[in-house]
């Protein structure tokens, strides 16, 4: 009858396991069915992450070892003063350049393999498998289900579901807490996906040749630093697991470090998905979050930083104009929709500078314009107008929306035309606020790390940030890391380009093909985060 009971709890435990939304998990194997395990589609299966794995630079786990990082978080946790304050900074900026040779090796890893929203299974595997060479094995995976997807699933965990290279379903986000597993909880957060783009960064001979660093997949590119932003956070994860004391003493730090792996930032809202999937509710809630994008418009190692909006809620559109097509030689016998939708692309253009408060900020921009099947001679039935629209307050995308539509059905009725159908994003972004409270606190700490000694304030801008969905939950900051000197110094060169071979510039925009990273601001940026989540947790500590 024990036997039996026993039986049936471990049956009732597996099936609780399959309807939760997400599970701890060491790194899953890489397995081949019986019939096929020794084919070579198995072998290159099982082989592709040992190979790339073989290449990275290890860890320094002697020179942690033997560091005193451990006893100066100690100090400064039961004595804070200016002095243990000061080594505790000392420490980190000291360790974290240490990592230089181990970050720059997994930066290239991920940037070799890009994957898009919702699809980042190899990118999942990769982190952890780095995580379990660095001893950190409870990991939650199955988080950031694509809902909107033909594959998704509520009651199993997607990460481990079909390999074909459709399947865009999610289930690929990472949660890992760090300490005591109770309050205070501090919340760190990379993203992962990578964008639709060939890549065409100009590479030294070397790096070109040995395919040491480009995309190995056609049309996908980590062109805006989702690679760089993992990899710091994985240095700051090493960094902070590394003060681990015992199995029994615990962490050298109060409270748990909620370290988080998103999917899906390029419109995907990966970042709502794991709101609602309970990211910032389950024990123990986080009390702060904090994330940083890489940006080529500030100099290498500054540290961008404001209170309240630093980016701004963004929406897309899709609007179809419908008329009556015909010979384009009887124009009086049609109803044209391409000169009903060209007046919309024009009028459009009032809804910010007679719609909205002249003290706001907002941006209508129409980026696509459908119409007719190649014919030359043939007016068609239809137009299809798709863009986007951008505002630094949740109101003012609202007054935007509104006013688009209104626009958009009155004009097209002013040219016998009609607004048949309009689609709005599934998921619009908000603004990504900085909170006030927490400002002080946060400027000080990037202060601490910047190349500067101080922040640099930084106006805010209309792209889109899904952790923005965070933001909402949870006071947060948001930093801008700067990386962008123009590829005219030795520090923003990568490889071969220090012997001046070639220069690969580094401030080049977001999302263009010829983006690329300053690899030497690596180390800052694991240095923030290390400094943000102990200094946080401090702080709260002191506060409670």
């Amino acid at each position: 009858m024990v036997h039996l009971t026993s039986c049936w709890i471990a049956i009732l435990f597996y099936l609780a396991s399959l309807s939760s939304s997400c599970i701890y998990a060491t790194a899953p194997p890489i397995t081949c069915s019986v019939s096929d395990v020794n084919s070579q589609a198995c072998q290159q299966k099982k082989d592709w992450l040992d190979r790339e794995m073989d290449q990275l630079i290890q860890w320094p786990t002697k020179t942690f070892q033997e560091s005193s990082f451990l006893a100066t978080v100690q100090s400064y946790y039961d004595n804070h003063t200016a002095q243990t304050d000061k080594q505790l900074q000392s420490s980190i900026h000291e360790l974290s350049s240490k990592l230089q040779p181990s970050l720059t090796s997994i930066r290239r890893l991920l940037h070799r393999h890009p994957e898009l929203m919702y699809q980042e299974r190899k990118t999942g595997e990769i982190i952890q498998r780095i995580l379990k060479d660095m001893g950190v094995n409870d990991v939650s995976v199955g988080w950031a289900k694509n809902i909107h997807s033909r594959h998704y699933h509520p009651e199993h965990n997607s990460s481990i579901e079909e390999n074909d290279e459709e399947y865009d379903g999610g289930g690929f986000g990472l949660v890992i807490d760090i300490g005591s597993g109770d309050g205070p909880c501090v919340l760190l957060r990379a993203d992962m996906d990578a964008l639709p783009l060939e890549e065409k960064t100009p590479l030294p001979p070397d790096l070109e040749e040995g395919g040491e660093f480009r995309s190995k997949h056609d049309g996908k590119m980590h062109a805006c630093g989702h690679d760089a932003h993992m990899t710091m956070l994985l240095g700051a994860t090493y960094m902070i697991h590394s003060l681990k004391q015992s199995d029994d003493e615990g962490y050298a730090f109060p409270g748990t470090i909620r370290i988080i792996f998103q999917p899906a930032e390029e419109g995907g809202a990966g970042a709502k998905r794991m709101s609602e999937e309970g990211v910032l509710t389950r024990h123990p809630a986080p009390s702060y979050a904090f994330a940083m994008h890489v940006w080529p418009t500030l100099p290498s190692g500054e540290i961008g930083f404001r209170s309240g909006p630093m980016l701004g809620a963004t929406d897309l559109f899709t609007l179809e104009i419908s008329g009556v097509g015909g010979h384009a030689a009887f124009p009086h016998l049609v109803v044209d929709p391409i000169v009903a939708a060209s007046s919309i692309v024009m009028n459009v253009q009032t809804l910010v500078s007679r719609n909205m408060n002249p003290l706001e900020s907002g941006v209508v921009s129409i980026t696509q314009f459908d119409a007719g099947d190649g014919a030359h001679n043939v007016i068609p039935a239809k137009a299809i107008l798709k863009g986007t629209i951008r505002s630094l307050s949740d109101a003012g995308i609202i007054t935007l929306r509104e006013g688009l539509l209104r626009m958009a059905t009155n004009v097209a009725a002013a040219h016998g035309c009609s607004l048949s159908s309009s689609t709005f994003a599934k998921d619009p972004y908000p603004v990504t606020m900085n909170d006030d409270k927490l400002y002080p606190f946060a400027a000080k700490v990037a202060s601490l790390v910047a190349k500067t000694g101080q922040v640099t304030k930084v106006d805010p801008t209309m792209g889109g940030e899904d952790f923005a969905f965070l933001a909402q939950g949870v006071p947060s900051g948001f930093f801008f890391l700067g990386q962008g000197g123009g590829g005219d110094g030795e520090e923003n060169c990568v490889g071969a380009c220090k012997t001046g071979l070639a220069r690969v510039p580094t401030n080049l925009g977001l999302h263009h093909p010829e983006f690329n990273l300053d690899e030497t601001i690596l180390p800052r940026g694991t240095e923030l985060f290390v400094n943000l989540a102990l200094r946080a947790l401090h702080e709260l500590k002191e506060s409670s």
